[in-house]
């Protein structure tokens, strides 16, 4: 009963209004034909040009996420203590003392990428983060930019101009501007290497296969989910192109320049460590932490052993033992346990992508208030809180209907079934949050693919004719 409930819990049984608004939007777009208006307005813009309407759009984007920066009273840390100690790596490095651990020992607990570019901004910048903001800003503008390419690729202008819009006004995404977060710089990173997969499926050349490669192995070292992109440039070929030596081939030579990046990491934690370590040494104990008796589907658990909790792990004083001992604690249990592991993690991606509140993005953003500014009203906050959960809401909500929609057209060109390329990178992101803990905070890597995938429904609805 444990998918069931959480179904209930975190789809059916609440969010009301997101449910409404988007029954409201159906109908909209469905009256679109018959209210002249509504209709003449659709007409005017079909008639600017894409590339105007692209510039309005990344423009609008733009001014947002800068106008949110500089308003924000927050300042780092946030509500989490993941940024607290990212930023304490950062100025370990930043004055030269190395990746270090809050007792001073060399580690590789997390990706080396943010913190190190965050080091290079300290180092010129000193405590002011806003230049990393400005950063975090021009690449979720790069994001929206890329969106509408990847879906350009794939559909037509008109769903990519409307992915591009919807992202560009995505509460989450311009929240988060502010905030020290990896997937700030990984998501643009992400996405650029999966247009290029998208461009070789549908005109193949090794080039874009290597330059994917290398984009997907710098993007693993924000966040460590582009590491084995090669499955799906994999079952892509097969599916699409139906061809095992092309599949076999361009996945071996993808994976091998995405490890060509991993490698100087792994070369510094084996010097370091005695262990040759590719990006962190945290996967064991999130692996553990998700599969266990007494893990819950929101959140991490590290059971004692009163609770049955691993006696290696528990005993485990380093992160290299924690590491190796997570992960064979993890294994050992997915074999004992299948029928309730399987339970478990649908049960983490329902609560992932669910649409009730324990939203995160604002929370982070209020937490911590810079000395001589003052904290909005809670009413105020709740408002904002309010704003991001429902846009997700709505934009999740048309993004299934997309996917469906998607899923039983009877006949589609090479072009659209590159749309197979997002899918499989969605079932691949899945299958990660499946192994580890689940979290609000990791939907937000996806969010770009929800809105491509709302924004095809939206058009299938009001302009069929135009994908």
């Amino acid at each position: 009963m444990i998918i069931w409930d959480a179904f209930l819990q975190y789809f059916v049984m609440t969010a009301e209004r997101i449910k409404i608004i988007t029954l409201i939007i159906l109908a909209l777009m469905f009256l679109l034909k018959t209210i002249p208006p509504l209709r003449q307005f659709i007409e005017t813009l079909k008639r600017i040009p894409p590339k105007i309407l692209l510039f309005v759009i990344l423009v609008a984007a733009f001014v947002l996420r800068l106008g949110w920066v500089i308003w924000s009273p927050h300042v780092a840390p946030s509500a989490g203590t993941e940024d607290m100690i990212m930023l304490q790596h950062a100025r370990d490095l930043a004055e030269g003392r190395g990746y270090r651990n809050v007792e001073g020992a060399f580690n590789a607990d997390r990706p080396v990428g943010y913190a190190l570019l965050l080091a290079f901004f300290i180092k010129l910048f000193g405590s002011n983060l806003f230049p990393m903001e400005l950063l975090h800003v021009v690449f979720a503008v790069a994001g929206v930019y890329l969106i509408y390419y990847l879906a350009r690729q794939i559909t037509s202008p008109a769903v990519g101009l409307l992915a591009a819009a919807l992202l560009a006004l995505f509460p989450t995404s311009i929240f988060a501007s502010k905030i020290i977060l990896e997937e700030n710089i990984f998501i643009p990173l992400w996405l650029a290497g999966i247009a290029l997969l998208i461009s070789d499926l549908q005109k193949p050349h090794w080039n874009k296969v290597v330059i994917a490669g290398l984009i997907f192995g710098l993007a693993a070292h924000f966040r460590t989910q582009s590491f084995a992109m090669g499955l799906v440039v994999f079952f892509s070929w097969i599916l699409i192109k139906k061809n095992l030596s092309a599949a076999i081939s361009r996945a071996v030579v993808l994976q091998l320049f995405i490890l060509i990046l991993a490698l100087p990491w792994a070369v510094r934690n084996y010097y370091r460590l005695g262990e040759p370590i590719l990006y962190t040494t945290w996967i064991g104990a999130a692996m553990y932490f998700a599969n266990n008796d007494t893990a819950d589907v929101r959140y991490p658990v590290n059971p004692t052993l009163e609770q049955g909790g691993d006696l290696e792990f528990s005993r485990a004083a380093k992160e290299l033992e924690r590491n190796r001992a997570g992960k064979k604690a993890a294994m050992k249990w997915i074999v004992s346990h299948p029928g309730v592991f399987i339970q478990k993690a649908v049960g983490r991606m329902i609560f992932m992508m669910g649409l009730n509140r324990e939203g995160w993005v604002v929370k982070d953003n209020f937490y911590n208030i810079r000395t001589g500014r003052q904290r909005p009203s809670e009413k105020f906050i709740k408002k904002l809180d309010k704003l991001d959960n429902d846009y997700y809401g709505v934009i999740f909500l048309f993004s299934v209907m997309g996917l469906i929609l998607y899923l039983f057209r009877s006949k589609i060109t090479l072009q659209q079934q590159s749309f197979w390329v997002i899918i499989f990178t969605l079932l691949y992101y899945f299958s990660i949050v499946a192994l580890t803990p689940g979290q609000r905070k990791y939907r937000f890597a996806i969010e770009p693919f929800l809105c491509l995938l709302a924004a095809h429904a939206l058009i299938l609805f009001s302009s069929p004719d135009e994908i």
